[in-house]
């Protein structure tokens, strides 16, 4: 392939000219495509999913509820947007960018994928040309990985080859929202590959850039995620403290964050998604293996892990109290990670699940949005999920479910007797859940059983 020269793929990237090449068409890689190709650039789309790849070259894409993905894709499509599944269509591309995942394995980060794209896309970049990596690493990974393997492919970073970090953030639901608005950082060692990065992300991004070091990329991303899943475990942690001391924990995060400097998050049954369940491990793996071990950032990722094990042994143990220690019907409404976001991946409803149907209990699952059952019996309604329900688990914050009118969901139930309402992400008022019929237990806040009745929880008056 002819090389290119610095000053030409500068005056390309600025006049919209390049020909850019995205291998991953997941949640990253298809709306960064689709953005890029709004900005002007010729783009192809690379995936090794075949399904995928025929979907996208019919129009169709898995990210259908995400807002202005497919008219993107309808726009764009057979215009300078190209879905493809071959290989060699890219090869001379100007840019290519990398958005492939980075899984977490037993006892380290995954980088298997990342590093067979960077190979793949060694073999289509222009000499000359830019690549971009988006894919999250750990700490030190661009120096001691991808600038290795860079060269080892005879290639000088900064002379040969432009190379930069430029990891995602954005949040499922607002995909393009985000891509576009929020403030990026690009990693790069050397100027003109910052440059060209930058040069490259202004053609979309409005929320700033600032170009930094790799390693700093790095920290930043993983800081990010981990700081979030930290704050989280606190409010979680408090929860379970105000569990076993008797307290409603929604009465004391309110009271708490009434102080100017207090801003305690909701507590719920676990955290998912595809990063902050791996992000906090590539830190804490990291700085371990250089000396330092991260305890509370390892602490708040157990304790979080805990949650849906927690709640499904606190729930498994009402039912059967309640029914004389027979297992029972368990009605599960939500299974994706969070609320109004079709993405079941590393959903803590998974675990929370399979631990009920483990012992002993009935699950039927409904989900607005997907069709995800972790093992249950899926319910194609909400209606047909509770109609025989011993307990209802209210586990995902979507909309649909906080507009719920309880009474006419437990007109709905057919059993006699008890039904428990366990609300997992404190959705419901407790008195308005006991005044249609419920027995109300929730996060930060079970019942006391003894001897059939419940024990009023300390601030309920």
């Amino acid at each position: 392939m002819k090389r290119i020269l610095y000053e030409d793929l500068e005056t390309a990237l600025k006049a919209r000219e390049a020909k850019i090449a995205v291998l991953g068409q997941g949640y990253i890689g298809l709306p960064t495509s689709l953005l890029m190709a709004r900005a002007g650039f010729t783009v192809y789309g690379f995936d090794v999913n075949r399904n995928l790849i025929e979907g996208l070259s019919r129009g169709e894409t898995h990210l259908r509820h995400e807002k202005g993905i497919s008219e993107l894709l309808d726009e764009l499509k057979e215009r300078n947007y190209f879905p493809t599944g071959d290989l060699s269509e890219l090869y001379g591309s100007d840019v290519v960018l990398i958005a492939v995942p980075t899984p977490k394995g037993k006892d380290g980060p995954n980088l298997t994928m990342v590093l067979s794209a960077l190979e793949s896309a060694l073999k289509i970049v222009r000499r000359g040309g830019l690549i971009v990596i988006e894919s999250t690493l750990p700490p030190r990974t661009f120096y001691d990985l991808i600038i290795p393997t860079v060269e080892s492919n005879g290639l000088r970073v900064g002379r040969d080859l432009y190379l930069a970090y430029c990891p995602e953030r954005a949040l499922p639901g607002k995909l393009l929202h985000e891509l576009v608005h929020n403030f990026r950082i690009i990693g790069a060692i050397d100027e003109k590959s910052g440059r060209l990065a930058k040069i490259l992300y202004e053609s979309f991004v409005k929320g700033g850039i600032e170009v930094v070091d790799p390693l700093t990329a790095e920290m930043v991303k993983l800081v990010e995620n981990s700081y979030r899943d930290v704050n989280i475990a606190f409010a979680n942690e408090v929860a379970r403290m105000c569990e076993v001391l008797g307290v409603d924990v929604r009465r004391v995060r309110e009271l708490a964050n009434r102080h100017p400097r207090v801003n305690m998050l909701v507590p719920g049954i676990g955290v998912g998604g595809s990063c902050l369940t791996k992000d906090p491990w590539f830190l804490f793996w990291a700085s371990q293996e250089r000396g330092y071990r991260p305890n509370l950032i390892k602490r708040a990722r157990e304790l979080n892990a805990e949650m849906p094990y927690h709640y499904a042994d606190v729930l498994d143990d009402v039912v059967r109290r309640l029914k004389g220690g027979r297992s029972g019907v368990i009605a599960v409404l939500g299974s994706t990670y969070k609320g109004d976001v079709p993405d079941p991946r590393e959903s803590p409803v998974e675990p929370f699940v399979k631990e009920l149907i483990k012992r002993g209990h009935a699950v039927k699952v409904y989900d607005p949005l997907v069709r995800s059952s972790f093992g249950g019996e899926y319910a194609p309604d909400i209606l047909e999920a509770v109609e025989e329900a011993d307990a209802v688990a209210f586990v995902t914050d979507h909309t649909e479910f906080k507009m719920i009118d309880l009474r006419k969901l437990r007109g709905a139930i057919r059993k006699e007797g008890p039904v428990i309402l366990f609300d997992g992400r404190l959705l419901f008022d407790p008195k308005e859940a006991e005044e249609a019929g419920f027995i109300y237990i929730s996060v930060g806040r079970p019942p006391k059983i003894l001897e059939g009745s419940l024990i009023t929880i300390e601030g309920d008056e």
